[in-house]
């Protein structure tokens, strides 16, 4: 072996290996030199992905329409002004059948970002078709409410846990 010594398995080197061909495919060999590329890399896309750019807070509430809790349909929050990052963050929530909701902005649940927000109501369109004998659906949401040029609905998240009731009104065709 030209004066190494006896090697031991696994190796302890990386670049040229005296053993046989292929020998960086064997149990132990290249572990290491694959650890210190993977580990690094890893531990960075991690990081980017816990951390947000903006800090959230939690928001719930229910959604009605003339006093009664709305059946489906999503709420959006549009922040107002920029936050720290320069930005404008949308929250988004599904309503469910008793017009609960929750926001999440950049993971599930985690609320919406500080300040005053443009708030806008969305029907369930799960029941859409496009069969053109199929009924008409109901009107669930007046239109003024489900865009950011229409909508008149604006609420403030706060730092800390914030409960934001909704209310809609189907006679409100101001706007």
């Amino acid at each position: 072996m030209g004066g190494m010594g006896k090697l031991t398995w696994p190796c302890r080197h990386f670049r040229a290996c005296p053993r046989e061909r292929g020998h960086g495919t064997r149990r132990g060999h290249g572990t290491r030199r694959g650890t210190r590329l993977f580990l690094p890399l890893a531990l960075i896309l991690l990081a980017g992905c816990s951390s947000s750019p903006e800090k959230t807070y939690p928001v719930q509430g229910v959604v009605r329409l003339d006093g009664k809790p709305l059946d489906g349909g999503s709420v959006l929050f549009e922040s107002i002004e920029p936050g720290s990052s320069g930005r404008r963050y949308t929250a988004r929530g599904t309503i469910d059948g008793q017009g609960n909701y929750r926001l999440s902005t950049f993971g599930r649940y985690d609320g919406a970002v500080a300040g005053r927000h443009r708030v806008v109501v969305l029907p369930d369109l799960s029941q859409m078709t496009d069969n053109p004998n199929a009924p008409p659906l109901p009107i669930t949401v007046p239109v003024k409410y489900s865009a950011l040029e229409t909508t008149d609905l604006e609420h403030e998240v706060e730092p800390g846990d914030n409960r934001i009731d909704i209310e809609l009104h189907s006679g409100d065709t101001s706007k």
